[in-house]
């Protein structure tokens, strides 16, 4: 434990998101005195489980893939291995929305070549990719130009584009190929070629994992890690950042809290507001961050009056069949418990950067259109057994192209004011995965200095 005053946290970690509550933990399992504020009444963000007798959907991310080893680290750290669920098998199978109906993603170079989603010609110019140069040194692409130049417009529209809406419900138009896929950017970087970098990193460790949640929902993560840290106060809103002896002071809505350390894992919009001050007006910039509103449909439906077979982890919507959903997945198909005997939940989703309207309509009229456009291609007859709507204003960052800037502003930021620093989905990644790496590597880097 820290020596200092007991009044003077060691860390102040503002943001009670998957981010800043792995970040805590691993600060307080390092010995430091630390204490969470969050302004919303509750923990966790984005994930968000919502539980009505036996029916249990996920309002935000359904699943988490243990992508990294500090995914399945924290769990077994935080004592929830025990409540941990592996999803089905079926959640291998992934469906794309085509004239109508559902058509499995291709698994393997067989069902590549038999399937539908793209034309002979399209699989034919996957024979040139290996031999299409680079573009400029320094040249920023968006994923819709890097994929349009290196696969052709058929990918584009049938493979990577619904990817897109899927993680980032983004337009690839738009979105950074350098910041927001940079694995992929990488094998051309590294490569000259996805197909030569896809085939080399075969010879390595290979990258994937378990697609997992908790019994009680993904939810039960952000309550197990604010219950070990201890102190976390919700409902209290910080209003700025300033100087102070010893470190830094953040006025809130309970009082002032003075800590040595600080670290922000909140929203851009709330980051470029709090540190306005103590940065004399750099922080401004984090506002220029767009985000993409999305709206949830979670909808319970009677087991026999759904005709597709829902064997898998659900489908998603290419923007060029022109549904307003973004996709729907299959929750009660992959985990236990999600749906009371006899009946199938589901999960919709709408909105995105290519539809941002539909998130501020109302309720049912939300729900109206999505259902409608589901009846088709999963053979729904009646009605819902159970329906909710959740919407998110600010859902997800966007790493468009020109990210960088945000980026190193953060760092310019962190090294003008030692002991504040800058977390959270809107700079090093937007999946569960990307904030519990990115939070254990800072809190790592805060324990060794």
């Amino acid at each position: 434990m820290s020596d200092g005053p007991l009044n003077v946290l060691d860390v102040l970690v503002i943001g009670a998101g998957i981010s800043g509550l792995t970040t805590a933990f691993r600060l307080a399992r390092g010995g430091l005195r630390v204490a969470v504020v969050e302004a919303a009444g509750r923990v966790g963000g984005a994930i968000e489980t919502h539980t009505d007798g036996p029916w249990r959907f996920e309002l935000g991310p359904n699943t988490v893939v243990e992508s990294h080893e500090t995914v399945g680290r924290l769990i077994r750290d935080a004592g929830l291995d025990g409540e941990k669920v592996v999803a089905a098998p079926a959640a291998r199978r992934r469906y794309l929305y085509k004239d109508g109906w559902l058509v499995p993603l291709p698994g393997g170079p067989g069902s590549f070549l038999a399937t539908r989603l793209f034309p002979p010609s399209a699989k034919l110019r996957l024979l040139k990719e290996p031999w299409i140069g680079r573009p400029p040194e320094g040249t920023e692409e968006s994923i819709a130009t890097f994929v349009r130049r290196r696969l052709g417009q058929p990918f584009l529209d049938y493979a990577v584009g619904p990817f897109v809406s899927g993680v980032y419900a983004g337009d690839p138009e738009r979105l950074s190929m350098r910041w927001a896929v940079p694995r992929i950017w990488s094998l051309e970087h590294d490569h000259a070629s996805l197909i030569r970098g896809a085939l080399s990193r075969r010879k390595g460790p290979r990258p994937g994992g378990a697609m997992i949640s908790f019994r009680d929902g993904l939810e039960a993560l952000p309550l197990k890690l604010a219950a070990e840290v201890g102190d976390v106060r919700t409902g209290v809103a910080v209003q700025r950042i300033v100087r102070a002896a010893g470190g830094y002071r953040a006025d809130t809505s309970a009082g002032p809290i003075d800590a040595k350390r600080v670290v922000l894992a909140v929203p851009a919009d709330v980051a470029a507001r709090l540190l306005d001050e103590v940065t004399a007006g750099a922080s401004r910039l984090f506002d220029q961050i767009p985000y993409a509103a999305v709206a949830v449909l979670a909808i319970g439906w009677r087991r026999a009056d759904v005709g597709h077979p829902l064997d898998g982890f659900g489908f998603l919507a290419p923007r060029k069949e022109g549904l307003r959903s973004l996709g729907c997945l299959f929750p009660s198909e992959l985990f236990p418990d999600r749906a009371p005997e006899g009946h199938v939940a589901l999960a919709a989703f709408a909105g995105g950067r290519t539809d941002p309207e539909i998130v501020a309509w109302d309720e049912d009229r939300i729900a109206t259109t999505l259902i409608d456009e589901l009846r088709g291609p999963l053979s729904l007859r009646g009605e819902p057994a159970y329906r909710l709507v959740r919407r998110w204003p600010r859902a997800i960052p966007q790493y468009e192209v020109g990210h960088g800037r945000f980026v190193d502003r953060a760092r310019e930021i962190e090294q003008a004011l030692p002991g504040l620093h800058i977390g959270g989905n809107f700079l090093g990644g937007v999946s569960v995965p990307g904030c519990i790496q990115g939070g254990t590597e800072l809190a790592a880097q805060m324990l060794r200095g």
